[in-house]
């Protein structure tokens, strides 16, 4: 979507112009109108006091030039969140235009809540319908009326945030049929290279030679073969490793799933679009520290080729791995990502990104992410992160007696020890094994958050873009020693 910022009646207001108005405000505007009475029972019978998310359309507004005027609640003392879910609703009751919106700047309301209402706007805008003949329209065009310069600024850098979120979006959505390991390499390429973002893509030869045999054991099942993509941001200070899963479909394996849902399991690969569209957005926007991704891709598959429970495979670490569950998949190709990362960088810092378990949901629900790691003051600025950007994250324990779940009597240790509890913090447990202990970790496990199937606030049904915000908020602000 193109965003214009323009003066008052530079191209003329005629059309639907939005208006954001807050408790305070809402009595003078009404004052203003033409008949101030007939207005004001207008919006009672609207129900709109100007709260926070309250909206209202009125017709042909009798004194003024608009054809259609909006308007939108956003209370001064609104959160982060709560702006921009005002914003999507405004974006929502705007999916049938198939014109321009044009919205006034308001005066007072703080910067910060003005952008994060014009990134709801923005994020809810998105569609995914080109496999659909019935294309909806929506408008292609935000005028930003009336804006100062901090405004302005505020939301150039949000919509860059915006489009990184539809980037994710975009290749969440795809099918498993349209994005297996090596077209997804190809498309996170050419989101990058052009940022000036270098960018690897290693075959299944070349994890061969490596010796990263736990990805290759994850993609052993499908005939797309599985890959790894290194993506380096250069810039100063230390480095930081980011990992990501990148399971472009997911069966199960022999353990294979069950058919309810089974569909939505495209979205395996959330964690590797999220770090690509991260560090793309990082470019955009000029954050130049150096950063380092390591993308484990591969398409989890049932066949006569495919894992078998019980299976033994040494990792790119060294130790060797019990696969006593093939649909535990994603965290042994992060341990070869995580091992990769270690011995070609030697981050200061390593994060993970991935939709790693179910577990997660049934302590925290869809809506959060689960946190873990072994650097408490880092994940408290990463849940702070989360916070500035409305998006919600929550922290979770990993010690030794997760660890002590995964021994093993034929390996090093099992990537599943059969238990019914604790198995998001086993998950944790089973991929600190594969980071040096002088390395700070974060864990950051999307699984009920990274895909919507009903939709969201800020999302329509199917990929969310969520944690993209919260990562590069806290790459931008970390300095890591």
């Amino acid at each position: 979507m193109n965003v214009i910022f323009e003066a008052s009646g530079a191209s003329g207001t005629a059309g639907t112009v939005a208006k954001i108005l807050n408790p305070g405000s809402l009595g003078s505007f009404i004052k203003s109108a033409a008949r101030p009475e007939r207005l004001s029972r207008i919006l009672r019978a609207e129900g709109f006091a100007a709260d926070t998310g309250d909206l209202a359309v009125l017709l042909a507004p009798e004194g003024r030039e608009e054809d259609r005027l909006v308007l939108v609640g956003v209370s001064d003392d609104a959160s982060v969140f709560e702006a921009q879910a005002a914003g999507a609703r405004l974006a929502v009751r705007c999916l049938d235009l198939s014109g321009g919106l044009a919205l006034s700047c308001p005066e007072g309301l703080d910067v910060t809540l003005f952008g994060e209402f014009v990134y709801g706007f923005l994020v809810r805008s998105y569609r995914f319908d080109i496999y659909r003949s019935d294309q909806d329209t929506g408008p292609g065009r935000l005028t930003l009326l009336d804006c100062p310069e901090a405004v302005v600024d505020s939301v150039k850098r949000l919509q860059i945030a915006a489009e990184a979120t539809h980037s994710v979006r975009d290749l969440v959505n795809e099918p498993g049929n349209m994005l297996p390991p090596l077209e997804l390499a190809a498309r996170i390429e050419r989101l990058c290279a052009p940022l000036g973002i270098a960018v690897e893509i290693l075959e299944a030869w070349k994890l061969e030679e490596l010796g990263a045999n736990l990805v290759l054991a994850v993609g052993q099942g499908s005939v797309n073969p599985p890959c790894m993509v290194v993506l380096r941001l250069k810039g100063e200070g230390a480095t930081v490793g980011l990992a990501g899963k990148g399971v472009t479909f997911d069966t199960g394996g022999i353990h294979i799933k069950p058919v309810a849902g089974m569909w939505e399991m495209k979205n395996d690969m959330a964690g590797a679009a999220t770090i690509a569209a991260s560090m793309a957005a990082m470019a955009r926007l000029g954050i130049r520290r150096p950063v380092v991704a390591a993308l484990g891709l591969a398409e989890n598959m049932t066949s006569g080729s495919a894992s078998r429970p019980g299976d033994v495979v040494k990792s790119l670490a060294g130790p060797n791995v019990e696969i006593r569950n093939t649909d535990c998949e994603g965290r042994l190709v992060l341990a070869d990502c995580l091992a990769y990362l270690q011995q070609r960088f030697a981050p200061s810092q390593l994060i993970d990104v991935a939709t790693l378990t179910y577990a997660v949901q049934i302590g925290l629900g869809p809506r959060y992410a689960g946190v873990y790691g072994n650097d408490r003051p880092a994940m408290d600025r990463l849940l702070q992160a989360a916070q500035s950007t409305g998006e919600l994250a929550w922290p979770m324990p990993v010690d030794a007696g997760f660890h002590d779940e995964l021994k093993s009597d034929f390996a090093d240790f099992v990537n599943w020890p059969g238990v019914t509890y604790g198995n998001a913090s086993i998950a944790a447990a089973f991929l600190e094994k594969f980071v040096s202990k002088e390395t700070s970790w974060l864990h950051i496990d999307i699984a009920g958050p990274a895909y919507a199937p009903n939709g969201s606030p800020l999302s329509p049904p199917g990929g969310t873009g969520f944690g993209l915000r919260m990562l590069v908020d806290y790459l931008a602000g970390e300095s890591v020693a």
